[in-house]
């Protein structure tokens, strides 16, 4: 297993090109827009930077490209985004590439983002870009933070998994897998942005006109509101959200979700489902209606138990043990 060296964008193809599988390829300077085609060693390359934060890369694009792994990167744009990028990704893995890894990466919509509670309108779109989408199978996207993003991190591709990522700050959805077989557990996220017509969700699985089967959302925490009270930016943030349906064998366990929006989770279309160990509350301590845990139209083995939130929105003949009113004394 050999190391190599990148300085560049220019120096990064080149290593590539010598890495065999098992490789290092160490990362240090400032990469600007990356675009890799066409990259398939037969075992895991990995692309590291060199030390904590030498190595900044502006968006990165993977058409056709399989086992790279990216670590410890720092992204952000180092200009306003332009319209015409504002529904993409720092990191984007066309569904042509497999097995892609990213770890350890800090995503922000601009170099200030830590800033973001006192961003105006303007500001957020300026910074309009989502995190990391992932559309190709067995993707990976673990352990990275986003701060003061667009959308935050997605999989599209089979097989695939988001895990233990951090999102502070978002503008669409935090997280979405839209394949079947995925996980997306021990996340957390949190401040939820209105800034144009997309409704913010915590978590969102569809897969359009087609079953999305096998989902497992499990020990994630996801908090609308931690900043100042009176940002008018202020989302109502849909929690857990299984809307459009036909979906089959998911998976709801031990999330914790606070929100005011009446979506605190919601099953629609699902044959089989476990929801279990949930602990859904008003964002704001408000005790009534809302948030919800809403079933409906669903069938086969349903498991609905041990779970909190202000009501239960469920369909005919659909109950269970233990589910009750939040107790907000457990601090998310």
């Amino acid at each position: 297993m050999a190391t190599h060296s990148a300085e560049n964008a220019r120096d990064l193809q080149a290593a590539l090109r010598k890495a065999a599988p098992g490789d290092t390829i160490e990362m240090n300077g400032s990469f600007g827009e990356v675009t890799l085609s066409g990259i398939r060693p037969e075992g895991q390359v990995t692309l590291r930077a060199a030390k904590p934060r030498a190595a900044h890369v502006e968006k990165l694009i993977l058409g056709n490209c399989a086992n790279l792994a990216f670590a410890g990167l720092t992204m952000w744009p180092l200009s306003p985004v332009p319209p015409r990028d504002r529904k993409l990704y720092l990191i984007h893995a066309y569904p042509d590439c497999e097995a892609i890894e990213v770890s350890d990466t800090l995503f922000r919509g601009r170099a200030d983002s830590d800033n973001h509670p006192k961003w105006t309108l303007a500001d957020w779109n300026a910074a309009k870009i989502g995190g990391a989408l992932l559309r190709g199978p067995r993707s990976i996207i673990r352990n990275n933070a986003a701060i003061g993003v667009n959308f935050g991190f997605g999989v599209s591709g089979k097989s695939s998994e988001i895990f233990g990522n951090l999102i502070f700050g978002f503008s669409g959805d935090a997280f979405r897998a839209t394949e079947d077989n995925c996980v997306v557990i021990g996340n957390r996220a949190t401040d939820a942005m209105q800034i144009d017509k997309n409704h913010s969700d915590a978590f969102q699985a569809f897969k359009i006109d087609r079953l999305l089967n096998g989902i497992i959302v499990k020990d994630n925490v996801l908090v609308e509101w931690t900043v100042r009270p009176d940002n008018p930016l202020r989302a109502k943030m849909q929690g857990i959200s299984f809307h459009g349906g036909p979906y089959a064998n998911i998976v709801v366990r031990d999330n914790k979700v606070a929100t005011t929006s009446p979506n605190g989770i919601h099953l629609n279309q699902v044959e089989n489902f476990e929801v279990t160990g949930n602990l859904v509350r008003n964002a704001d301590g408000q005790r009534g209606k809302m948030p919800r845990i809403w079933i409906d139209n669903c069938w086969g083995d349903m498991l609905l138990a041990d779970n909190e939130a202000e009501s239960f929105n469920l369909q005919r003949g659909l109950g269970g043990p233990k589910n009750r009113e939040p107790n907000y004394s457990i601090r998310f």
